[in-house]
């Protein structure tokens, strides 16, 4: 295993070092118990599926995710 040792302030806080927080592009992780191990696991929006599709666009990530869910329920609707 390879890595840098951290440690938990009197607070439980646990600081990421810069270098996996850039890497995994992420500031809300699920946290998860493992066989005695503690796992992040990075929470990436719906929208991400969907980056360049709204080239152009001025929307927050909130508006887009709310017109790719409409549109995906119509898509189903249409389906079914």
């Amino acid at each position: 295993m390879t890595g840098e040792v951290v440690r938990l302030d009197d607070n439980g806080r646990l600081y990421l070092p810069a270098s996996i927080r850039k890497k995994l592009r992420s500031r809300e992780f699920y946290i998860e118990e493992r066989n005695g191990e503690i796992v992040l696991v990075p929470v990436r929006k719906k929208i991400e599926k969907y980056w360049g599709i709204f080239k152009g666009e001025k929307l927050t990530a909130e508006e887009m995710d709310r017109i790719v869910e409409e549109e995906t329920e119509k898509l189903l609707r249409d389906e079914l």
